[in-house]
């Protein structure tokens, strides 16, 4: 076996030497080393005295030394088994932690804070899986971080689960889950003239409350207008989708968003809901629930359970 120090200044050298050990005469030399005798470090670990003999022939073989030695009736490490002994020690209780140290998850007696990537709109969907969490860990806390880059909050430790609306692809790191369609509507005050007439005119025609930014929005609603060729009226943008939603009502404009959300709590005030103009044809929107494979950490383990278990019963509602 190679002392620990030396293999590390060697690593890209030896690491094929690594792979022909046989690893196991790593418990038999913590056994020789702690117990300085052949027949008791055998009898620890299960091992005959006959199979430590021939372990520790192969040891000395390896080392170049001799390990225990004679002194009157016992055996005794030699100075350089003593240099080895705190190295031994430390890989035997690391690969100790490692292997048998797994400790499942515990929701119950947990603190930890669970922060959820995602906009303000997909909230109110959130909330059986909030339930479910609250319910599992009483002492958790949930912390929602609004952002349009939901993977990539994920991908890099800075959430825990990432919800959002589009067809994202699993990865290496990242597993998603479709947990539901959802349908475009568009909210309109209860006497806009687009709940009479839903047409393609009267949608252009009238005043629109769109969130985001001039020009930096590219969802659904804005590459079909862009592809429709079609010109509309933008009253406000709004930093949000409660915002768009109370600028939509008090200000006699249409804001075409998705309906479930909303559906969850009741429509906004002074608004229902109304189908997009049939020129529109937009798809469905998957609901995706993003999350990473980090399937060592029992952590990681749980919410994954935990969000498999999840669905959105007010879809299409």
């Amino acid at each position: 076996m190679i002392p620990i120090d030396v293999y590390d200044n060697g690593m890209n050298e030896n690491n094929v030497n690594l792979a022909r050990l046989d690893l196991n005469l790593l418990t038999a030399l913590h056994a020789l080393l702690t117990h300085a005798s052949v027949s008791v470090a055998g009898e620890s670990v299960g091992r005959t005295q006959s199979a430590m003999s021939h372990s520790l022939s192969r040891l000395r073989e390896h080392f170049h030394d001799p390990l225990l030695v004679r002194d009157g009736w016992a055996m005794t490490l030699t100075p350089f088994a003593e240099s080895l002994l705190p190295q031994v020690l430390q890989v035997s209780n690391a690969l100790a932690n490692l292997f048998d140290g797994f400790v499942p998850f515990d929701p119950v007696s947990s603190t930890r804070t669970i922060r959820i990537a995602t906009r303000d709109i997909c909230v109110p969907l959130l909330t059986p899986l909030v339930a479910a969490i609250a319910k599992a860990g009483p002492g958790m806390t949930v912390d929602f971080i609004e952002t349009p880059a939901i993977r990539e909050a994920v991908a890099s430790m800075q959430a825990d689960i990432g919800f959002g609306f589009g067809s994202e692809k699993a990865s290496a790191n990242l597993q998603v889950r479709k947990v539901a369609e959802l349908s475009w509507c568009v909210f309109a005050p209860k006497k806009h003239p687009y709940l009479k007439s839903q047409s393609m005119v009267t949608w252009k025609n009238a005043r629109h409350i769109v969130v985001g930014q001039p020009g930096e929005s590219n969802g659904p609603i804005e590459t079909r207008v862009k592809d429709l060729k079609v010109s509309r009226q933008v009253l406000c943008y709004a930093p949000n989708f409660n915002a768009a939603l109370t600028l939509a009502a008090d200000c006699n404009a249409l804001f075409t968003t998705l309906k479930e959300p909303f559906a969850v709590n009741g429509y906004p005030r002074g608004l229902l809901p109304a189908g997009t103009p049939s020129q529109f044809k937009l798809p469905p929107a998957p609901a995706i629930l993003t999350l990473r494979r980090d399937w060592g950490n029992p952590f990681e383990l749980w919410l994954a359970d935990l969000c498999n278990r999840f669905t959105i019963k007010s879809a299409r509602a």
